[in-house]
This record gives C-alpha cells, sequence and structure tokens, in this order.
C-alpha cells in the first residue's frame, strides 16, 4: 500500500530524480499507533494525547474494526487496549495481537478499570497493563519506554 501511495505521490525535481512530497517523508517516520477501545471519548483523547506528542494515530471501538486494522499490512509501534470493546475483551485483543506476526506490533499496553485482570492480560501478552484513571503523561512514559 505504501509503495502504490508513494508511487502516485511522486514528483521531480530538475534532475528528473523521483522525490515524495514531505509530509509522505514525514509520515515515515512518525511512530504509529493503534487505540482500541469501546469508549468513543476515551479513543478520543488518547489519540489526540499522542498526535500531539507526533504520533500517527488510528482508532476502533468495536472487535470487527480492530481485526480488520490488524489484518491489514500496517505496522504499529504501539496498541493501546481498552478492557471493554464491544464483541471482546482486551485480554481477547491482547492474545490476537501477540498471534499475529510480532514485526506488525512492537508494545502493547493494555488499559483497564479493574486489577483483576492486570495478571491475565500480562499473561497474554501485554507489555504493561494501566489502571483507570490515567494520567496522560503517565501513559506516554510507558508507551515511550515500551516502543524505544
Amino acid at each position: 500500500e505504501r509503495a502504490r501511495l508513494a508511487e502516485r505521490s511522486k514528483t521531480h525535481d530538475v534532475r528528473n530524480r523521483a522525490v515524495l512530497p514531505l509530509f509522505y517523508q514525514l509520515s515515515l517516520l512518525m511512530k504509529s499507533m493503534l487505540v482500541i477501545d469501546g469508549s468513543e471519548v476515551i479513543s478520543r483523547l488518547f489519540a489526540e494525547y499522542f498526535v500531539k506528542r507526533g504520533w500517527c494515530v488510528a482508532a476502533c471501538g468495536d472487535r470487527e474494526s480492530a481485526v480488520e486494522r490488524l489484518a491489514g499490512s500496517e505496522h504499529y509501534d504501539a496498541i493501546l487496549v481498552g478492557n471493554r470493546v464491544p464483541g471482546t475483551t482486551g485480554v481477547q485483543l491482547v492474545r490476537l495481537i501477540r498471534a499475529l506476526d510480532q514485526r506488525k506490533v512492537a508494545a502493547v499496553v493494555m488499559v483497564s478499570s479493574s486489577g483483576e485482570v492486570t495478571e491475565e492480560a500480562l499473561a497474554a501478552g501485554a507489555d504493561e497493563v494501566m489502571l483507570r484513571p490515567i494520567n496522560p503523561h503517565a501513559l506516554g512514559w510507558v508507551v515511550d519506554k515500551h516502543v524505544s
């Protein structure tokens, strides 16, 4: 997909050498994140916070859209998973994510309002479990710790 977009968006300099537009070059350098949470408000807050920090963020609100995104060719440097997602649980999503090609996902952070799922989520492959309410700066620090 990226190669097709790159081919379509080529421009030429005076030496007739292909050069990608600046916005496309920058998007290749940005870290990418997928936010999966049943609450649109929470997803939007997390997305806005990380976009302000220079991340490229996509969001899903249910199991079907999450599976569709995860089945695509996109690589995610981090995935934030809420515990309550329509059609599934956060722990089930963590298992699904970890069953994927490991080159597609670098870090998985689960967000939950209950500490009861912490051990199960870590056993399923989550890199970290954070309990709500969440300080966005603490979340940013945890994600950076696992991505860097």
